[in-house]
């Protein structure tokens, strides 16, 4: 009955054809599924999950005998925990281009239904091709992020950081050259393996090193050390030329294996850059002294950030994991948050100045007709409006005014931005260019250089004040008969513009309301903790940089600050002749 069957026998079974190839260029495939949401399985363009397979020895190499969307397509055979589909049991395949897969013809020796069972790991040593569809990279290991031949990449696909290395791609001979040992391997004092034997630009560093050495009349240990150190260093000029950012790019800058699943990714440098950055933590019983430990720690993040833009010009890792490649913009939500925090020592400052001011005017209202004494409760009402209105403008410029401050003292102020994005650009950032950290002396300077800044508006404001209440005191002494002096002149009512604002301090340390009101209660227990990381937790400050409120006096005392402010950028609102958006029928054709 062999001969006269009505089938052909042996399918998947006695003609059991094994095949390896490797799936071709996804743009000849991809199109294949959905790419977004659908309503119905009809508009999927292709059947299941399938994929071009060129199969080696059944194929050939060549682009030209069969190109890439000629091939076949490739079933995928599932293991039983993904399950078919059927009741919400199903897995994902993870097949990309480049991959090399094996499997078996479900239709035997028919050969022209390929069945993928299972895929060959690539791993961290193999060197990957960047394009992929060509002849010369068909069967040779391909990254899953290769260039089309066709010119049909997807758009949507990008490298995502944790695919990312951390080190710069390297030339064969330039890894051979710098790479490090791999963990266990005994190094000498100079970091040598006596176990492998010199590469080429090593001997040539050693022949150059043995000439010196007996220019220098070296012998002996001291010759051989003085060969092995000048090795060491070659290496170590050659691995920072090869890592630096300028230097000719290599391909392979993913991170694309099955075994090196510990190696260090650009999102692992991010995540621990994250977990180590402070955040600012308010104390509420210290206002002052928990703001300027909130700013040092604003500036110390800024500084870690503009060290990382400057440290670009040297490290793969850093240019590799930057974010921040706009300084302007950088600078500007900087100063956004010193402002925030910049905001309770004025609202203290403020307070010192209303106080004070009523506490000066208070002895006049004892001599006063008492019809007379609810005017000068209007006219306190009003000082403290005026005041109030004044901190607020002040308080509402103060980001533009600590971006000049930022600018100038980052050393931006002058030939600008361009000048220093320059410098980046020509690679001749050098050691002395890194922004320092920042002491808490700089806190201090900077909060009385912006008080300093905003001095003559409050002088202004005082002034005023103090010439408006002397006019109307002028006028109630008038009135009194039994007055011999105390209040004929407005400064002796209302204290001068010095003892207010040449005053930090005590504006600074002024407590305008007691916690204690009978004098036996329990003080808040206050925290200690002024910063908070993902790694560690909670953490202070150390005694040794604590602010102190009487440097920022001196500072706002001796300086008269001018700033220069940079213009924030304002918020979109509708002018006054703007018209109405009906955004019911915004997209319909009629409001088109």
């Amino acid at each position: 009955m062999e001969g006269g069957s009505l089938f052909t026998s042996g399918f998947a079974g006695a003609h059991f054809n094994w095949w390896i190839g490797q799936i071709a260029d996804d743009a000849t495939w991809r199109d294949n599924t959905a790419s977004g949401k659908h309503e119905s399985g009809n508009q999927i363009p292709g059947q299941s999950r399938r994929y071009k397979v060129r199969i080696i020895g059944y194929h050939d190499q060549q682009e030209e005998s069969i190109p890439s969307d000629q091939l076949p397509w490739a079933q995928v055979m599932y293991p039983v925990t993904a399950g078919g589909g059927q009741a919400a049991a199903y897995q994902t395949t993870a097949l990309r281009q480049g991959n090399f897969v094996f499997g078996f013809f479900l239709d035997g020796t028919d050969e022209q239904v390929p069945v993928i069972m299972g895929v060959l790991g690539n791993n961290a040593q193999t060197s990957l091709k960047t394009t992929i569809g060509t002849t010369e990279t068909n069967f040779g290991p391909t990254s899953g992020f290769a260039e089309s031949s066709l010119g049909e990449t997807d758009p949507n696909r990008t490298v995502p950081d944790a695919d990312l290395v951390i080190n710069k791609p390297k030339t064969p001979e330039q890894a051979e050259d710098t790479d490090p040992a791999p963990p266990g391997v005994k190094l000498n004092k100079y970091g040598l393996r006596p176990d492998k034997s010199l590469t080429r630009q090593q001997l040539k560093d050693a022949q150059n090193a043995r000439a010196e050495a007996e220019a220098r009349g070296l012998t002996g240990q001291d010759r051989e050390d003085f060969v092995m150190k000048a090795v060491a260093d070659g290496i170590a000029a050659r691995k920072e030329a090869a890592e630096s950012p300028s230097s000719t790019s290599q391909p392979g800058a993913t991170k694309e294996n099955a075994d090196a699943f510990h190696q260090q990714a650009v999102s692992d440098v991010k995540k621990h850059e994250r977990q180590i950055r402070k955040i600012p933590l308010d104390n509420p019983y210290d206002s002052v002294n928990s703001s300027m430990k909130n700013i040092q720690i604003v500036l110390d993040n800024l500084t870690k950030d503009i060290n990382k833009i400057l440290e670009t010009a040297r490290s793969y890792v850093d240019a590799a994991s930057n974010v921040l490649d706009d300084i302007q913009n950088l600078i500007a939500s900087a100063s956004a948050k010193l402002s925030k925090y910049m905001k309770p020592i004025f609202d203290k400052v403020q307070q010192f100045i209303v106080k004070t001011v009523q506490s000066a005017m208070a002895p006049a209202v004892n001599i006063m007709f008492p019809n007379q004494r609810n005017l000068m409760s209007d006219l306190k009402e009003q000082i403290t409006q005026v005041l109030c209105c004044l901190f607020e403008k002040m308080i509402g410029k103060l980001q533009e005014q600590l971006g000049g401050m930022l600018t100038k003292g980052l050393g931006l102020a002058g030939g600008g931005l361009g000048d220093f994005l320059e410098k980046l650009d020509t690679r001749t950032v050098t050691p002395n260019d890194r922004v320092p950290q920042v002491p808490i002396c700089y806190v201090e300077s900077l909060t009385g250089d912006v008080i300093s800044a905003n001095k003559k508006d409050i002088t202004g404001a005082v002034d005023n004040i103090i010439e408006n209440v002397g006019e109307f005191l002028e006028g109630i002494t008038k009135q009194l008969d039994a007055v011999e002096s105390g209040i004929t002149a407005a400064s002796g009512a209302v204290p001068s513009i010095d003892g207010i604002v040449g005053n930090m301090a005590s504006a600074l340390s002024f407590d305008n309301l007691e916690l204690s009101v009978f004098g036996c209660d329990f003080k808040p227990k206050a925290s200690v903790s002024d910063f908070y990381t993902f790694a560690s937790g909670s953490g202070g400050t150390a005694a040794a940089n604590l602010p102190n409120t009487n440097e920022v006096a001196e500072t706002a005392a001796a300086n008269d600050v001018e700033v220069a402010e940079t213009s924030a950028k304002p918020f979109a609102v509708p002018q006054r002749d703007s018209q109405d958006v009906d955004l019911e029928n915004a997209g319909s054709a009629e409001s088109a």
